[in-house]
């Protein structure tokens, strides 16, 4: 497995992706919503997220197994004054389920997050009842610090979400 930044010449297979996921994913976050599902779009959207990690306020990389894409994680809300910080998110395909895939790849991000990009604090956020990501933070290093009951409407139920947290393993050092 590799993982990289997303580049807009990703487009098609970042497409193929997430329109074979898509109801597996759906499962868990909310819909994009079908105009999302063109070429052209997914395009926009990975020059935007291009943009962003050339602004240092996202990242947003793609796990490759050969020449197809199997993951995405992404590191937003990068707060570095004061709080050297970013979220975690990712999905990964059904298909490759239970390989470990996922749980390599952000521990890539996390370590790259920690060491290249100077961030001290990586927080991640689960549904409850998303066992199979619960158990790529506990693979990952992340210890649960929080439980906000009834915080995400989810195809019309109120879910509970757990609230993750992994520090760099060294403090920070500041002038």
């Amino acid at each position: 497995m590799k993982l990289t930044l997303v580049h807009p010449s990703h487009a098609q297979a970042l497409l193929n992706f997430e329109q074979e996921n898509r109801a597996h994913f759906e499962q868990w976050i909310a819909s994009r919503g079908d105009a999302y599902y063109h070429t052209d779009q997914v395009r926009n959207s990975l020059e935007q997220a291009q943009w962003l990690a050339n602004a240092g306020r996202e990242y947003h990389y793609l796990a490759w197994l050969k020449e197809e894409i199997i993951g995405r994680i992404t590191l937003r809300g990068i707060e570095r004054e004061h709080y050297h910080k970013a979220s975690v998110g990712y999905r990964f395909s059904a298909r490759h389920a239970g390989h470990g895939y996922a749980s390599q790849a952000v521990n890539l991000v996390c370590e790259q997050a920690f060491r290249e990009l100077t961030l001290h604090r990586l927080e991640a956020v689960v549904i409850i009842d998303n066992h199979a990501s619960r158990a790529v933070m506990k693979n990952c290093g992340f210890q649960q610090y929080g439980h906000a009951r009834s915080s995400v409407l989810r195809h019309g139920i109120w879910m509970d979400m757990l609230h993750f947290e992994r520090l760099a393993p060294e403090p920070l050092q500041t002038c």
